[in-house]
């Protein structure tokens, strides 16, 4: 099983950025999307910031790794309380920023079919090396999906002394809103009933050094029978508008390899409709607008980087 040797900030989306920028690109950090704003055909005409700032491309792609929700199930109403800026899915996100115009399309109206889950994410560092775990396992667990010995499978978090288990904590809907506490609780009390000679749940084996629970409120779609018909394709019916996602229409569930590649999809998708095989340019290479991709609220921006290419990246 492959796992990035260090935090994929650095070595997943660095050097996506360095490749993108050494062709002329342009990422923008921080900058987020108030409204799009539309032509009177009802395609993009250019995103505005929250600074005030106007963004223009000749293609614009959502590329929030989550199932677009334009308007919350009543079920999130309890979850509110605990769902900040930096957690919220695209319920919240997409939901601001899908113009009116757009919203009884069913291409977007279909997408309230699609409803995000909660999920927690744990970290635990104990104080000796956990011999049972050598691998990335799914789990028997009601509550421990799945999980991995860190300092085996991960380089950057190598020891050969003391094993760091992250796992996913999911279902949590009843627990999202429990304390960290009590999600460490019954971890221990599930890794117990897993690993019986090397772990208990008070901690008379192998104890624990340090903790940290990551909440996601409102984060991948929930798989059950029948959403499959309500993923939408990559390319949407807005002429210079696509979509990327693991919620997109892809050979995957929710998942990371499932976001990766529905942004291989946009992109052949992007490519095949505007013929950039070969067949003709559909940009003009005397455009004065400076190619730049913009990452905001999970938003791209693509520009023109010249004759026959578009700007195209992930953040």
């Amino acid at each position: 099983m492959a796992f990035l040797d260090g935090a994929p900030p650095e070595r997943l989306c660095k050097p996506m950025v360095d490749h993108f920028t050494a062709r002329g690109g342009e990422v923008k950090m921080d900058a987020r999307v108030r409204d799009i704003v539309l032509n009177d055909d009802g395609s993009v005409k250019h995103f505005r910031l929250t600074n005030g700032e106007i963004v223009e491309g000749d293609l614009y792609m959502s590329a929030v790794p989550a199932p677009l929700l334009l308007f919350p199930p009543p079920s999130y109403v309890s979850m509110m309380p605990y769902i900040s800026l930096r957690t919220r899915g695209p319920v919240d996100i997409l939901k601001l920023l899908v113009p009116d115009q757009w919203k009884p399309m069913p291409y977007f109206s279909q997408l309230n079919e699609l409803e995000g889950v909660p999920v927690i994410n744990i970290h635990i560092w104990f104080d000796r090396k956990l011999t049972t775990v050598d691998h990335l396992l799914f789990s028997r667990s009601p509550l421990l999906s799945v999980y991995a010995d860190m300092s085996t499978t991960c380089k950057e978090y190598a020891d050969n002394d003391k094993s760091m288990l992250e796992l996913v904590f999911a279902p949590a809907k009843e627990w999202i809103g429990r304390s960290d506490e009590d999600i460490i609780a019954a971890t221990m009390k599930e890794l117990e009933r897993l690993f019986p000679t090397e772990i208990r749940a008070d901690q008379s084996l192998a104890k624990i050094r340090k903790s940290k629970v990551v909440k996601t409120p409102l984060s991948v779609y929930e798989s059950r029978s029948g959403r499959e018909a309500f993923r939408p394709s990559q390319r949407s019916p807005i002429r210079n508008f696509y979509m990327a996602g693991d919620f997109t229409k892809q050979k995957y569930l929710a998942s990371m390899e499932g976001a990766i590649f529905s942004g291989k999809l946009a992109a052949e998708k992007i490519v095949d409709d505007f013929n950039m095989k070969g067949k003709g340019a559909p940009f003009s290479a005397s455009s004065s607008r400076s190619p730049e991709l913009v990452a905001a609220s999970g938003l791209l921006a693509m520009a023109a980087l010249g004759a026959g290419a578009a700007g195209f990246g992930l953040m």
